[in-house]
């Protein structure tokens, strides 16, 4: 029907400018199943169209979950990060949902240091609830936390979306040391 149909809202181009892809932003999947059709144009050739049914939830990238917030004690030692789901156009369930949460640990060995060579130690968990309690936590060092999303269940995609913007949290340690010339 003509009130279903939507035209690409954001062309997706290569380096050549030509488009590539299409993404919708605010799309409602409310059937299984939707009908897309795509056209394209040349002044040198003609450019046979493609229809396909698509399972939109398949091909959905999610956002990152929202509202992230960690809150670290000292006694005992531990952190608590939170946040809510990833906005989508037809999913209320939290069950829904599988995280991937990477926390790095910004380690500067002093040998290193000087060359310019910062080693990142990563940690990553897998959870299904929208908390994790973070054990490791030493409030001497400085993390780094990121987490994207994914469906477990329901009409969700099982890829991986966006990963959050980084928050940074624990303390930076600063090295401190002397440098000695030796003079023959």
């Amino acid at each position: 029907r003509d009130d279903d149909e939507t035209e690409c809202e954001l062309y997706i181009k290569d380096e050549n400018g030509k488009n590539t892809g299409c993404r919708f932003q605010n799309v409602n999947i409310e059937s299984e199943k939707s009908y897309f059709l795509v056209n394209g144009s040349s002044k040198d050739s003609q450019i046979q169209f493609y229809d396909e049914y698509i399972q939109l939830y398949k091909t959905e990238i999610l956002t990152p979950p929202l509202k992230v917030a960690v809150n670290c004690t000292r006694d005992p030692a531990g952190c608590i990060i939170r946040w809510q789901p990833p906005l989508t156009s037809h999913v209320e369930n939290k069950n829904c949902f599988q995280y991937e949460i990477s926390i790095q640990n910004k380690v500067k060995p002093i040998s290193l240091f000087v060359f310019g060579i910062i080693p990142i130690n990563t940690h990553t968990y897998n959870v299904r609830n929208n908390t994790y309690e973070f054990q490791n936590y030493n409030e001497k060092k400085k993390y780094i936390l990121k987490i994207r999303a994914r469906g477990k269940s329901c009409l969700v995609t099982s890829r991986w979306g966006e990963w959050s913007e980084p928050i940074e949290f624990g303390k930076t340690v600063k090295y401190y040391f002397d440098i000695v010339l030796w003079g023959f």
